[in-house]
């Protein structure tokens, strides 16, 4: 090869080596990010009003994240409910644990059966939902591939050097 040949071979390599390195950053900040909020919740009488009662982490570092509402559905496409005031503005603080108790009822369901046949959503203010599907009381559904993506972000954690004092 000549000497332009190997400038042009290395620019190429050291060019495709840099691309690599952002993609996997970028995969690892969106992993991350799609990982940093958990919700749980469970179902709560009062008499023949039922009502979630949720218990949201925030296991971001530095993003603070606003709630918005709640829905509840049968299926994805039937809405059985709404709530806007319970949770609005809201707010979880980087690496906070809140528990919210004070859930307005949900219409139209009088039994826990009911209850365990919703599907209940979470909305942040920035438009992300978290879908939630009680398999029993105080239960969430937890897939394959997310419990693989917690299982990660578990080794990537306590892999990562800490970088405050």
């Amino acid at each position: 090869m000549t000497f332009w040949d190997e400038v042009f071979a290395g620019f190429l390599a050291n060019m495709f080596a840099g691309v690599l390195l952002v993609v996997f950053y970028v995969i690892i900040q969106w992993f991350l990010q799609a990982t940093d909020v958990t919700v749980g919740y469970c179902w709560k009488f009062q008499g023949q009003s039922f009502y979630p009662s949720f218990d949201i982490r925030n296991r971001s570092k530095s993003k603070t994240y606003l709630l918005a509402n709640i829905a509840y559905m049968k299926g994805k496409r039937t809405i059985v409910g709404s709530d806007n005031k319970s949770l609005w503005g809201q707010e979880l603080t980087p690496g906070s644990i809140r528990f919210f108790d004070a859930v307005l009822p949900v219409n139209n369901v009088h039994t826990i059966q009911e209850c365990l046949t919703l599907e209940v959503s979470i909305r942040l203010q920035n438009g992300r939902a978290f879908w939630l599907k009680g398999q029993g009381p105080g239960q969430t559904f937890v897939g394959r591939i997310q419990r693989t993506a917690f299982w990660l972000r578990k080794i990537l954690e306590t892999a990562a050097v800490p970088m405050e004092k």
